[in-house]
Order: structure tokens, then C-alpha cells, then sequence
């Protein structure tokens, strides 16, 4: 959790400063190169294959059921963002409009894709928020409580599918995998980024709840400001912030204790997660109809999918990749390719695999983007309109 005056800075009052908008535009650029990598050295995607495969998809038995499963992902996904930070908005009397919530839904889902972990999304939440009328302290206490909301939820999902993964130890990484080196190296990977998403929520917790321990982190944030010649808070200015007014914590367990939202966002939540990682169970039965004899992805293989697909994912949130691009892909084709069980080990498989990710990524991550890349625009353009004006003024 940030401080009260941390936040501030970092939120910059207007978030659509020159130093925001070069990051943005930075990382926005690093994570179409990333895009591009995957597409051409990762998934090698052929892309006269891919039409044709998704075209006659559409022929195959269900195949209109899975496509438009697939196609309210987007959607949904846009409603869990809107109302996870605005229904405890509406329990505090602060009542947002329909396309209000619309627009900081689909920018989310842009910053989301283009930058790394929470680094730029959080800043921009609470600017939003403040935009609003509502207070930096109870705007960051807000922000923090739907990210600890988000990551309970998201860790209570893939803990089954985590221990799921490790009794199947010897099948995807053991002497029975096809590749056990490449796949001990996944598995290591996999374990670390569990790990660190379990210490962000220990953190969040802790930090949440304990003010000495806030207060002994805000120290170190200013000894490391103070080495590399940034402008600090002497000891006695961070007690006072973080041990006796502590107002930010104040807030955070206040709103956290709205327990009828809180619940219900939660639910919401993990609702989104498990949709998420069905859309590749989606991806694969949309496209695996494109031959004379589909494939066999029964439901076995369906627990299997979404075991792997649920991991992958988590493990990979808190990558310093803009939306874990690359990584995400590459780690959940080395453990579906020829691991999934049920699927013959051929080319046409590995196609079917890769092509199926390209879909699932496309639906979860590239058009949600894309589509928040007008909802952004509209924000830089009203708060460039804004800024004129008070220049006149």
C-alpha cells in the first residue's frame, strides 16, 4: 500500500502529463514489438491456415455456440472492470454515469495490455476517481481495495489448479513429458511467479492492516529516495503519515469492510477468472472442427486446459512485460503442446494449439485493447480541452 502523499505525486493530479503520456507511448511501442515476436518466433503463426481454420469454424458442429461464448468475453470483461470500482463508488454516495464507467473500463483494458502489472493502471485509477470528487486518500484506499479484491480472487482460483499441476508432476514435467528439461525450466518459472503474487497479497494484507510494518516499508522507500538524491520525508514526517494519522489505512478498511460489495466483488471476480481461462477451452473447440475428424477435446482434457491456462496466466501477472506478452504465450504452448492428453502428436496439433492461443489472446487481451484505445483517446482528448480552457481563463 502507497502513502497518502506517494499516491498524490504519482497520480500527478493530471494524469495525462508529459511524463505519463511518454511512458504510455513507450511501452505501448515495446508491447507491439513483443506482439510481433510472438507472433513470428513463438507461435509461428501461418496465417492462410488461421483464416481458413477460423472460417470453418463457424460449419462445425457447435461451432456458432463457441464462437459467440467467445465473442460476450469482451464485453463482460469491460462490465467486471466498471463495476468492480464503482460498486463501492455507489455504497459511498457517488453515483457515475453509464458512459463514464464504459470509458474507464475499456481505457483499463489498454493500459492493461500495454503496460506492466499495476505500474501505470493504479496511477490512473485514482486520478479517475479524483476526477470524480473523491479525495486522494479515500481514492487510493479505493484503488487498493479492488486490487486486493482482484488478487484474493484470482489466487483462490488457481490454488486448485496449482496443486492439480504438481500431482501431475511426472505427466508435464517428469520423466513421462516429452520435453523434461524444457518443461522443469516452465515449472521453475511457473513456481516463481505463483510465489511472487502470493508475497503481493501477503504484502497487501499486512501492509494493509499493520501500521508499523507500513510504516517500516515507507522508510525504505525513503532511504532509497534519499541515496539516489530524490526528495524524501524525514522519520518523524513518515510516523506521522503512516503511524499516528494513518489515514489512508483508515479509508482502506473502511471501504474493505462494506462487506455486502466486498463479497459481491469478490464473486465477480472470480466469475471473470474462470471465464478468462475458459476462453482457450473456447478458442480450441471453435477451431478444432476445421478438419473431416475433429478433434477429441472431451471434458478430461477440459480440466486439464483450464488447469494449465489458469496457472500460466497468474504466474505471468506480475512479468515486467507489457501485459506479459511473449511469456504468457510461450509458457502455456511448451505445457498444451502434446501434454493436454487425448490429442494426437502431429503437426496438425501443434497448429491447432497455436492457433487456438492466437484466438484466446485475441478475444482475452488484443480487442478489449484495441477497442480501449478509443476510450483513451476520448479521456487525453477531454483533458486537453480542459487544460486550454484554464490557460485562457
Amino acid at each position: 500500500m502507497l502513502g497518502e502523499r506517494d499516491i498524490d505525486s504519482q497520480s500527478n493530479k493530471n494524469f495525462f502529463s508529459k511524463r505519463n503520456a511518454i511512458i504510455i507511448l513507450l511501452t505501448f511501442l515495446l508491447s507491439i514489438i513483443l506482439i510481433v515476436l510472438t507472433l513470428f518466433f513463438i507461435l509461428r503463426i501461418r496465417w492462410g491456415e488461421l483464416l481458413a481454420q477460423f472460417g470453418q469454424g463457424l460449419s462445425y458442429h457447435l461451432g456458432w455456440f463457441w464462437f459467440i461464448l467467445l465473442i460476450l468475453f469482451i464485453p463482460w470483461t469491460f462490465f467486471c472492470r466498471a463495476i468492480t470500482i464503482t460498486i463501492k463508488m455507489k455504497q459511498l454516495g457517488y453515483h457515475i454515469k453509464f458512459w463514464d464507467k464504459l470509458m474507464y473500463a475499456t481505457t483499463i483494458s489498454f493500459l492493461t495490455a500495454v503496460t506492466p502489472a499495476n505500474f501505470i493502471t493504479d496511477p490512473y485509477t485514482i486520478f479517475w476517481l479524483k476526477t470524480h470528487g473523491i479525495s486522494t486518500s479515500k481514492a487510493s484506499a479505493l484503488t487498493v481495495c479492488n486490487d486486493l479484491l482482484w488478487e484474493i480472487s484470482q489466487l483462490l482460483i488457481t490454488l486448485p489448479s496449482l496443486i492439480w499441476i504438481i500431482t501431475k508432476w511426472s505427466y508435464l514435467f517428469g520423466s513421462q513429458a516429452n520435453d523434461v528439461n524444457g518443461g522443469l525450466i516452465v515449472f521453475i518459472l511457473m513456481l516463481i511467479g505463483i510465489s511472487v503474487n502470493f508475497i503481493a497479497l501477503a504484502f497487501m494484507l499486512i501492509t494493509g492492516f499493520s501500521r508499523k510494518l507500513h510504516y517500516w516499508i515507507a522508510q525504505i522507500f525513503n532511504r532509497t529516495k534519499k541515496i539516489l538524491k530524490l526528495s524524501y520525508h524525514t522519520k518523524q514526517q513518515t510516523y506521522q503519515t503512516y503511524v499516528i494519522e494513518a489515514k489512508l489505512q483508515k479509508e482502506f478498511l473502511s471501504i474493505l469492510k462494506l462487506w455486502n460489495t466486498t463479497i459481491i466483488t469478490l464473486l465477480i471476480v472470480m466469475i471473470n477468472e474462470i471465464y478468462l481461462y475458459f476462453t482457450i477451452i473456447l478458442s480450441l473447440q471453435y477451431m478444432s472442427g476445421w478438419n473431416a475428424n475433429p478433434f477429441n477435446i472431451n471434458t478430461s482434457n477440459w480440466l486439464r486446459i483450464f488447469n494449465i491456462a489458469n496457472v500460466t496466466t497468474t504466474a505471468n501477472r506480475f512479468v515486467p512485460l507489457p501485459g506479459g506478452e511473449l511469456s504468457i504465450e510461450w509458457i502455456m504452448q511448451e505445457l498444451m503442446s502434446s501434454k493436454i492428453g487425448g490429442l494426437p502428436e502431429n503437426d496438425d496439433t501443434k497448429h491447432l494449439i497455436d492457433n487456438s492461443i492466437m484466438i484466446w489472446r485475441c478475444w482475452s487481451s488484443y480487442f478489449p485493447a484495441a477497442i480501449g484505445i478509443f476510450g483513451f483517446s476520448s479521456l487525453t482528448i477531454s483533458q486537453i480541452k480542459q487544460c486550454r480552457l484554464k490557460h485562457k481563463k
